[in-house]
C-alpha cells in the first residue's frame, strides 16, 4: 500500500535543524508522496524550494486569507 501525506508544513521554520531527517524518515516508513503547502509568499517560496530537493514531494502555493484581512470597527 502507498501512503500519501496530503498536507505537510515542511518548510516551517521547526523542521530546520531536521528537516531531511524527517522527511526520510516518512519517506522509508512508506509515504511515498508529500504534498508540502505553502500559506503565505514565503512559506511558498519554501515549499517549492523543499519539493525541488525530493523527486517525491510536491508543492501547494496559498495564503492564510485571514491573517491578511483587516475588520471593520463595530461601534
Amino acid at each position: 500500500m502507498e501512503l500519501l501525506d496530503s498536507h505537510a508544513h515542511y518548510n516551517d521554520e521547526k523542521f530546520d535543524d531536521d528537516r531531511d531527517t524527517i522527511i526520510k524518515e516518512a519517506y522509508n516508513s512508506g509515504i511515498t508522496t508529500i504534498i508540502n503547502a505553502g500559506y503565505s509568499l514565503e512559506s511558498s517560496k519554501k515549499a517549492i524550494e523543499i519539493a525541488n530537493q525530493y523527486k517525491f514531494m510536491y508543492a501547494t502555493v496559498g495564503a492564510v486569507s485571514y491573517t491578511h484581512l483587516t475588520l471593520p470597527t463595530i461601534a
